[in-house]
């Protein structure tokens, strides 16, 4: 009776130890955090936003609306971002995003964006006091 306790224990040790190990496993996108607070700004002529819907999270970009899901559809999104890369010089995009907006679908676009050769996401942030 006195090993129950210790058997609980050992048996939540080892399972915290098998979720920390499948959570810092994962592959994901690595994001460069600022060090001095979000009080940053940027420019950038390569603007996108992402809109999200009932079952889809849409994505504009150059006056063109993609869903995020369609794999055919990101294929023409990461050949017009490279276009607009390469034709504006441009390292930097500007992306306007919901807070809606599912983590995953932000990670699958941010993969989009650096397979076409934009090195930094810009997310943008409204000010306090600012309409919606």
């Amino acid at each position: 009776m006195k090993a129950v306790p210790w058997i609980t224990v050992l048996m939540l040790a080892v399972m915290m130890y098998m979720v920390a190990g499948t959570l810092t496993r994962g592959e994901g996108v690595v994001f460069a955090l600022p060090e001095e607070g979000t009080g940053e700004s940027e420019t950038s002529r390569l603007v996108a936003v992402l809109s999200p819907q009932k079952h889809d999270t849409l994505v504009f970009f150059d006056d063109v609306r993609y869903v995020l899901a369609d794999d055919a559809q990101m294929a023409q999104l990461g050949a017009q971002l490279a276009q607009g890369a390469s034709l504006t010089g441009e390292k930097t995009m500007l992306v306007l995003a919901d807070a809606r907006i599912p983590l995953g679908d932000a990670m699958r676009f941010a993969k989009i964006v650096k397979s076409s050769g934009i090195e930094r996401i810009f997310f943008a942030n409204k000010r306090q006091g600012e309409a919606d």
